[in-house]
């Protein structure tokens, strides 16, 4: 299951995970929504969904979108990285929860 967040990051937060992904190349839009799996998760979590372009290097991209979350998140703050191909049919769902933030 796919939503909007009961609670969001803070906006300061979202704000430099944005701006450090705009500097990644090969990322076409990023997105944090909430994301539950029955059976597979404990409770809901936030995700943040990397879409990489379908000529880059999702590798190359994912290993640079990894570090540059190591300094922005605060060591409380947990958060799984899916990368996604823009013809991925999961994409619709994600772009639907309007929790965009690049």
């Amino acid at each position: 299951m796919l939503g909007t967040p009961a609670r969001q990051l803070e906006e300061a937060l979202l704000q430099s995970i944005g701006t450090m992904l705009l500097n990644v190349g090969g990322v076409r839009e990023a997105h944090l929504p909430e994301c539950f799996a029955m059976d597979i998760m404990e409770h809901p979590a936030q995700v943040l969904v990397v879409v990489i372009e379908s000529d880059a290097s999702t590798e190359n991209v994912m290993d640079e979108v990894l570090l540059g979350l190591t300094t922005i998140l605060p060591e409380d703050i947990q958060l799984d990285v899916w990368s996604m191909d823009p013809e991925h049919s999961l994409l619709a769902s994600i772009q639907a929860t309007k929790c965009r933030i690049m």
